[in-house]
C-alpha cells in the first residue's frame, strides 16, 4: 500500500514509462501468456473472423444487460410510485371522510360556543342536539380511523366517542366558558387536521403537491373560520367583547384570511369556485358587515336571534369552503388517476425504448462520448460560476446582518415567518447634531456626505464596545436600542448610558473635515420604557420600534442642549440601580405630547467622563445634584 497520493503517483508515472519502454522491445508478457478474448488474429481467416465477430456481440450484449437492469429498476419504480399515489388517492378520499366529520365538529363547536353565551338557550339547544346528531352519523360511517396514537382518545373510534359523550353530558353554561367549549373542539380538530397534513407531505407526489398544499391550506381556512364562528357568536350574544376576545376573534379571523388566501395562490380551482359562489355575493356583503360591526366592538344590544343570523351566515360561508374542499378533493383524486395512467404508458414507453437503443447502440455511444466532453467542459464552467455565487452570497448575507439583526435575518433567509414582538424595557437613544443645516449651508453636498459618512463611522465604532443595537440614521438623527432584539434584563439603561457619555467623549473631540474651527456638537435624548419591534416591508425591509417609548425619546433628544444628554424620569429611576453615574435634575419641560415633564441631564460618572457643557447648567437656581448613591 503507498502511504501518500503523491508516492502512488510516482509509482504510476513509473508504470507508464515502463510501459512505454516494453512495447518497444515487445517483451513485457510472453505471447502465449496473454488472453486468448484480446489475442490478435488474422481476419482474413475464418477463425479470425470469427473471433473478431465474438468480440463484438459480446461488446453489443453488456449495454443490452444494462439496459435491461435499469428497465427492471423502472418498473420496480414505477411500480411503487403507482402503489404510492394509490395510497395518496385512498388517504385523500379517507381525508373526504375525515374533513366531513371536522366540519360537523365544527358546527357542533360553533353550536356550543351559542349554547354557552346564549345562557343555555332553549332555541340554541334544539341546532345543538341537531349537529350532535349529524357528527355522531359521521362519526359512525367512516370506513377505517386515523392512525395517530396520541393523545389516547384518538387511538380508536370507539374512544374518541366515549370523549365526546362524556364532554356533552357534562356540558352546563354555567360551570364552563366559551373559550373552554372552543378549546375542546378545536384541539381535536387540528389532530385531525395535521393528519391530513402528515399524508400531504408523505405523499411526495411530483404531479399533485401544489393541489394537497392547496387542500391542507383550504382545511386550515376553514378550521380558523369555524373558530371565528364560535367567538363571533358570543359577541352578539353578549353585545360586546373584551379587549383579550377581540384579539382572539382578530386573530383567528387574519388566520382562516391567509390559509385561504396560501390555497388560492396554489390552486386556480380554489379561487375559481370562491369567486363564483361567495365574492360579490349578499352573503359576502353581509358578512363583511358583521365582521366590521365584530372588530369595532361598538358596544350593542345583547341578542340571541343575531348571534343564530351570525351563526348561521358564516356556516353557509364554511358550507362553500366545504364544497370546494370536496371539489378539491375530487381534482387531486382525478390527476392522479391521469397520473397512474401515465405511469402504466411508461412502462411501455420503457420497451420500446430498450429496443431503439439497442438498435441505435453505436450512435448512442458515439454522442453519449462526445456529450460527455461538453458536460465536463460545462461542470468546470459551473464550478467557477459556483464559487462566484457563493462569494456574492455571503456578501449579500452580510449586507442583510448589517440591515436587520443576525437571529431575524437568518428567519428570513429561511422563509420563516417574523411575527412583531413586544418588549417590556428597553432603552432608546436618539442624537443629531446641533447646527446641522447651518453646516451642511457651508458644505457641498459630497462634503455632506463625506461628513456624515466619518461621524457614522466614529459612532459605529463606539457601538462595538456596548450591548446596543443601531436601529436605523436619518440625515443627521442617529437612534440606538438597548434590551434588544435579545433582551439583556435591567443592563440595557446601562448599556445605553455608558455608550452616551462615551459617544459624547470621542465627538466633543472631533472637528467637522472641511471646517476645521467647526467642533462636533451633539444633542441626545434617552428614555427607558416598552416597545414593539417587528419587520416593516418586503422589497425593503426594515426593523423598526414602535411606541410612546421611541416618542418619548425623540422629544429628549430634541429639547436637549448642545453637548448634552436629556434623559426622562422612567431612566433616571432605572439608572438609580447603578451608583456610580452622576445625573442632575433639569426640572419641568414641556414636552409635546406629554405635556410638563420633569427631565434630568446625564453628566458623567465618578470615575471618568463628565460633559463639558454641564458646567454651564450646575448653577441654574431649578437645578439641583441628584447623585444616585444618595437616592
Amino acid at each position: 500500500m503507498f502511504r501518500s497520493y503523491r508516492e502512488w503517483k510516482g509509482a504510476r508515472i513509473e508504470m507508464e514509462n515502463s510501459d512505454m519502454d516494453i512495447s518497444k522491445t515487445s517483451v513485457f508478457i510472453p505471447h502465449k501468456q496473454r488472453l486468448c478474448f484480446f489475442k490478435s488474429y488474422d481476419l482474413s481467416t475464418k477463425r479470425g473472423q470469427n473471433a473478431q465477430m465474438l468480440k463484438i456481440i459480446f461488446l453489443a450484449i453488456i449495454p443490452v444487460f444494462v439496459l435491461l437492469i435499469q428497465s427492471s429498476i423502472y418498473i420496480s419504480n414505477d411500480s411503487k410510485v403507482v402503489s404510492q399515489q394509490k395510497s395518496v388517492r385512498d388517504n385523500i378520499l379517507f381525508s373526504v371522510e375525515i374533513g366531513l366529520l371536522v366540519h360537523y365538529l365544527q358546527l357542533e363547536r360553533g353550536a356550543t360556543a351559542l349554547y354557552i353565551s346564549s345562557g343555555g338557550s332553549n332555541l340554541v339547544l334544539t341546532s345543538l342536539e341537531s349537529n350532535r346528531l349529524k357528527t355522531d352519523t359521521t362519526l359512525d360511517s367512516l370506513t377505517k380511523w386515523i392512525s395517530v396514537t396520541r393523545p389516547t382518545h384518538f387511538r380508536t373510534r370507539e374512544a374518541y366517542r366515549v370523549r365526546l359523550r362524556d364532554y356533552r353530558e357534562k356540558l352546563e353554561p354555567a360551570n364552563t366558558t366559551i373559550h373552554a367549549a372552543i378549546e375542546f373542539y378545536s384541539n381535536d380538530n387540528d389532530i385531525m387536521i395535521e393528519w391530513v397534513g402528515l399524508t400531504v407531505k408523505d405523499s411526495d407526489s411530483e404531479t399533485t403537491w401544489q393541489e394537497l398544499t392547496a387542500y391542507h391550506m383550504l382545511l386550515l381556512s376553514k378550521e380558523q373560520a369555524g373558530i371565528e364562528r364560535a367567538i363571533g357568536s358570543t359577541f352578539f350574544t353578549r353585545g360586546s367583547f373584551s379587549v383579550e376576545e377581540l384579539l382572539w376573534y382578530a386573530e383567528k379571523k387574519i388566520l382562516g384570511a391567509t390559509y385561504l388566501e396560501r390555497s388560492m395562490q396554489y390552486s386556480s380551482f380554489v379561487r375559481t369556485i370562491l369567486d363564483d359562489q361567495y365574492t360579490n355575493t349578499p352573503l359576502s356583503t353581509e358578512l363583511v358587515m358583521m365582521r366590521q360591526k365584530i372588530i369595532t366592538n361598538n358596544a350593542s344590544l345583547a341578542s340571541v336571534t343575531a348571534g343564530i343570523v351570525w351563526f348561521h351566515n358564516m356556516t353557509q360561508y364554511i358550507n362553500i369552503l366545504k364544497d370546494i374542499q370536496d371539489g378539491l378533493a375530487q381534482e387531486i383524486i382525478r390527476s392522479l388517476a391521469d397520473h397512474i395512467t401515465s405511469l402504466q404508458k411508461s412502462l411501455i414507453l420503457n420497451v420500446i425504448e430498450i429496443v431503439g437503443v439497442v438498435i441505435m447502440s453505436p450512435i448512442i455511444v458515439y454522442l453519449v462520448y462526445r456529450l460527455t466532453k461538453k458536460l465536463q467542459s460545462f461542470a468546470a464552467s459551473l464550478k467557477n460560476k459556483t464559487a462566484d455565487f457563493e462569494i456574492e452570497r455571503k456578501r449579500s448575507e452580510q449586507l442583510l446582518y448589517q440591515m436587520l439583526p443576525i437571529a431575524i435575518a437568518k428567519r428570513m433567509m429561511k422563509d420563516m415567518a417574523i411575527h412583531p414582538e413586544h418588549y417590556d424595557s428597553v432603552t432608546i437613544y436618539f442624537s443629531d447634531i446641533v447646527g446641522f443645516t447651518t453646516i451642511c449651508s457651508k458644505s457641498s453636498p459630497m462634503q455632506v456626505i463625506n461628513m456624515l459618512n466619518i461621524l457614522y463611522i466614529m459612532i459605529d465604532d463606539r457601538l462595538e464596545s456596548f450591548d446596543v443595537y443601531k436601529v436605523e440614521t436619518i440625515g443627521d438623527a442617529y437612534m440606538v436600542a438597548s434590551g434588544l432584539p435579545i433582551r439583556n434584563k435591567d443592563r440595557h439603561v446601562l448599556e445605553i448610558a455608558m455608550m452616551s457619555l462615551d459617544i459624547m467623549t470621542v465627538v466633543n473631540q472631533a472637528t467637522v473635515p472641511h471646517i476645521p474651527e467647526e467642533q462636533w456638537k451633539l444633542r441626545i435624548g434617552i428614555n427607558t420604557g416598552s416597545v414593539v419591534a417587528g419587520v416593516v416591508g418586503t422589497k425593503m425591509p426594515r426593523y423598526c420600534l414602535f411606541g410612546d417609548t421611541v416618542n418619548v425619546a425623540s422629544r429628549m433628544e430634541s429639547t436637549s442642549k448642545p453637548c448634552m444628554i436629556q434623559m426622562s424620569p422612567s431612566t433616571k429611576t432605572a439608572l438609580e440601580k447603578f451608583p456610580h453615574l452622576l445625573i442632575r435634575e433639569r426640572g419641568e419641560m414641556p414636552i409635546k405630547g406629554k405635556g410638563m415633564m420633569t427631565t434630568y441631564w446625564l453628566i458623567g460618572h465618578q470615575h471618568g467622563y463628565r460633559c463639558s457643557a454641564a458646567e454651564k447648567v450646575l448653577y441654574e437656581p431649578d437645578s439641583k445634584l441628584c447623585h444616585l448613591a444618595n437616592v
